[in-house]
């Protein structure tokens, strides 16, 4: 492997992991921290004063980035809601936006609670910057087998405007890989099929790669899996059968990628991750979603965090008193 496809691996293992997420939005915190007490100690501030102040004036100086993004994710709601029709989830974003917003303004009342939204939002800022990046990562061209994670197709079969832009960027990945190295890859269209499916979506996504020039061999369908995480489990033992060895890429809808490289690993599978495009009124309900499950994901960090917010706590209040 050329040093190169070396880095980008690493660089993509560090962006699909809750240590990435932590440490840059804690890195754009610590920058926040020192430009402020850059300005507020030549002023004569007392250095403890300036440092126990900090959490709270940044939740302050951030809510006017919270009002903007909610403000942004209503326009996009109502948008969603006219396009598609409505649906309780189609106001996710509106919910959680109006929600950050409160949480922003209660958590002050308490050392505690500043502390613990601090953590919420340096959170909120490492998976923004983790998810540009993953949507930005350009994968190896050097893969085996490219799985399409599924979603839901419509009643007749066919391909809904999601999954057919997931699969058109597979088929779009394969001619750049063969392309640029001469390498082809096959295909691991992975989808089982939901209640109300006439096939699952393994199925849907391989007729639609037939129709456009894939030919047979280079199609292995996976059809069990109900979740993502299936989806990396499932399609995995198809390829450990075939070469455990083998390199591997993905795709998937570009709010969707960051949490799918972190489900890959959890399932054990070294692959890299490869967005597509959604029209912009999904993605921020998309966003909150993955946002949410990649919180519920990690358990144990959170009650980590929970303790060092309290620990702060009773350090700050022993030091200034």
């Amino acid at each position: 492997m050329q040093a190169e496809d070396t880095r980008k691996i690493r660089r993509w293992n560090f962006i699909c992991s809750y240590a990435g997420i932590m440490l840059s939005g804690a890195g754009i915190f610590l920058i926040c921290f020192l430009i402020y007490l850059a300005v507020r100690i030549p002023r004569g501030t007392d250095a403890l004063t300036a440092i126990a102040d900090f959490p709270r004036l940044f939740l302050v100086y951030t809510l006017p980035v919270i009002i903007i993004q909610t403000v942004f994710l209503i326009i996009s709601n109502i948008v969603l809601i006219y396009k598609d029709g409505f649906r309780p989830l189609r106001l996710l974003g509106t919910c959680a936006g109006i929600a950050c917003i409160i949480l922003n303004l209660v958590s002050r009342l308490s050392v505690f609670t500043t502390l613990f939204m601090c953590y919420i939002e340096i959170f909120a800022i490492g998976m923004s910057v983790m998810s540009i990046a993953a949507v930005l990562h350009r994968p190896t061209m050097n893969n085996d087998y490219l799985i399409i994670l599924g979603c839901s197709i419509g009643k007749d079969g066919k391909l809904l405007p999601i999954i057919k832009s997931r699969v058109n960027r597979a088929i779009h990945f394969a001619w750049e890989q063969e392309i640029a190295t001469g390498k082809p890859i096959c295909y691991i269209p992975s989808g089982g099929r939901g209640s109300d499916e006439i096939m699952s979506e393994g199925d849907a996504m391989s007729l639609y790669l037939l129709s456009h020039s894939a030919e047979n061999y280079e199609v292995m369908k996976e059809m069990e899996s109900g979740n993502t995480y299936e989806n990396f489990l499932f399609s995995k033992k198809i390829i450990d059968e075939h070469d455990p060895d083998a390199n591997v890429v993905f795709v998937t809808t570009n709010y969707h990628v960051l949490r799918s490289g972190m489900l890959a690993k959890k399932a054990g599978l070294k692959a890299e991750g490869l967005s597509s495009r959604v029209r912009w009124f999904f993605w921020p309900n998309g966003y909150i979603r993955e946002m949410a499950a990649i919180i519920v994901m990690h358990k144990k960090e959170q009650l980590i965090a929970l303790i060092v917010c309290l620990v702060l706590t009773v350090l700050l209040h022993i030091a200034i008193v």
